[in-house]
């Protein structure tokens, strides 16, 4: 299978290659007393020139050497630096040199492959034997993950929201799945109907934190593990890769999350709780249905969270949605948002309740780098502020130090899950 392995909903970037096993270094590791006879193949795929063909080319490039690869018991990986590695067994080298005449007709028209005729000597490839510790090969990952340290993970799309997700990085690689297709959407959406989707459903808190003091928990997010959907539906199949697809797929799940919540027979899902949702779906009579359910004097304590990219695709369906749903009691919360483009967000024109803005370790640089950076978080009021994706105790620090009290993350999670559950839910007006 070539698939992103996303694991759990929030991943952290590793530091070094040489501190902590890679996805390669792990499938080296399993197949050790196999590796005399395999080869792995190196493609440059970052020295492309043509941009356009690069994008176009990859998913075909992956196809091409799919059908070779599971026969040999291999692996395809894809590096940070959008670099491809071939994991072959040396009976089938003769193919791979035939997938790449296949790949040189199809990238023909950049210039670093012309005049070229040789194929295990152009400059987009490289051959390595793995065995005998395979030195050359390893050294290389190395220098590419250590080139590509600071590459920002982003969330395995931990809800049914707008906006494709992009693949996380485990050690800064990731094995690649082929795309989502339109009659694979459609088979899922199929089995979506027929699935017990409960199962499906994962939570997560949003917490007051202050100091060492420990968290206190407003609300649980109520989100659908994307991983987990594609685990059990099409697990070599990239649900995200295609914005388009991924976008109709998010409305199915928001419709099956609405029914599912207000069928809840357990009383742990009628207040104090978030959920994703596409601004289209508040529009949906699902959601007029999902409102009904929903005890009115409940409602101020459930919060609708949209993603930025989905608001700014149509914003005069955000601002109907939005003041419909802030009519009728709930709260908005706009996700998504990175600590560079905080700058640009005006959360007082958006009218919106919470916004989230994502944690990372370059965190830091940016409010280093930008004078003005406490003049935006001022603006943006720090009691609505929630720092997300926090999975160490740095990002709480970091926080405290702006003002921040309110964080959702792992290590939030690790120190709730900790203590007896407490729960509060008050948001400064």
């Amino acid at each position: 299978m070539f698939l992103f392995n996303n694991g759990n909903n929030k991943n952290v970037p590793e530091k070094s290659a040489s501190k902590k096993n890679t996805l390669i270094f792990d499938y080296l590791a399993r197949n050790e007393k196999d590796l005399d006879s395999y080869r792995a193949l190196y493609i440059y795929l970052h020295k492309l020139q043509n941009q356009r063909l690069k994008t176009m080319q990859r998913q075909a490039m992956i196809e091409t050497f799919e059908n070779v690869v599971k026969k040999s018991g291999g692996e395809i990986f894809g590096m940070p630096n959008e670099d491809m590695v071939v994991i072959f067994n040396q009976k089938a080298h003769d193919e791979i040199l035939a997938c790449l005449v296949k790949i040189r007709f199809l990238i023909h028209d950049d210039p670093l492959l012309q005049n070229a005729f040789d194929l295990e000597q152009i400059n987009f490839v490289k051959f390595f034997d793995l065995g005998n510790g395979a030195t050359d090969f390893k050294n290389l990952i190395k220098s590419n993950m250590d080139a590509y340290e600071t590459v920002v993970p982003a969330d395995n799309r931990k809800s049914s929201s707008a906006g494709a997700p992009q693949p996380s990085f485990v050690g800064g690689q990731r094995k690649l799945r082929r795309e989502l297709t339109p009659s694979m959407l459609a088979k899922v959406q199929k089995a979506l109907a027929m699935t017990d989707f409960s199962s499906l459903i994962r939570r997560q808190s949003v917490c007051a934190v202050i100091g060492k003091s420990p968290p206190q928990m407003l609300f649980d997010e109520v989100f659908v593990s994307i991983a987990d959907l594609r685990d059990m539906l099409l697990p070599d199949v990239d649900l995200t890769a295609n914005p388009w697809l991924f976008q109709h797929l998010t409305e199915t799940l928001d419709k099956r999350v609405l029914v599912s919540i207000s069928r809840h027979d357990d009383g742990s899902l009628t207040q104090n709780f978030s959920i994703n949702l596409n601004v289209s779906t508040i529009l949906s009579d699902e959601f007029l249905e999902f409102d009904e359910n929903i005890n009115a004097s409940m409602r101020s304590t459930i919060v609708l969270e949209l993603q930025l990219v989905d608001i700014f695709s149509d914003i005069k369906a955000f601002i109907l949605a939005k003041t419909f749903a802030q009519s009728r009691g709930y709260k908005i919360c706009i996700d998504g948002i990175t600590v560079d483009k905080l700058k640009y967000i005006d959360r007082s024109h958006l009218t919106s309740d919470l916004i989230k803005i994502i944690w990372h370790p370059t965190f830091m640089d940016v409010i280093n780098e930008d004078k003005h950076f406490t003049d935006y978080v001022n603006k943006m009021e720090r009691a609505r502020m929630i720092l997300c994706r926090v999975d160490d105790p740095q990002a709480v620090e970091v926080g405290n130090s702006l003002g921040i009290n309110l964080y959702q993350g792992r290590y939030i999670q690790r120190l709730l899950t900790a203590q007896p559950r407490k729960t509060i839910f008050e948001i400064r007006k």
